[in-house]
């Protein structure tokens, strides 16, 4: 483990597009708001990433989607690619967003096992 660290995030916070340090990088929800992923404070308009995670790769094309949106559960734990962009968007309810994240190093002299 490179290093690990909590994140904290209330209302109208987030984060924007980035990547990370190591080989593999991870995120783990702790703490949710209630209906952070909810439209219904934002009248007439129709936004789907309220409070979720986007994570982007290349550039779209056919039969191909180049990011893929994730609504967090308490729980839920992803790793990825330390240089996979992504990207927290901002929620727009009463509470906290409570995650932690981390980067990785895979150990060399076992890498090997990941190289078919």
């Amino acid at each position: 483990i490179l290093n690990l660290w909590v994140v904290r995030q209330f209302k109208g916070e987030y984060n924007p597009v980035h990547f990370h340090n190591g080989d593999l990088s991870g995120v783990g929800y702790i703490k949710l708001p209630k209906g952070m992923v909810s439209n219904k404070l934002l009248k007439n308009k129709k936004i789907k990433t309220n409070g979720t995670i986007d994570f982007i790769n290349g550039s779209k094309s056919l039969l191909n989607n180049s990011i893929h949106n994730h609504n967090p559960k308490v729980g839920d734990l992803i790793l990825f690619p330390n240089n996979l962009m992504h990207t927290a968007y901002p929620f727009f309810v009463e509470g906290e967003r409570r995650s932690f994240s981390f980067n990785l190093e895979i150990d060399k002299k076992i890498s090997k096992i990941f190289n078919v």
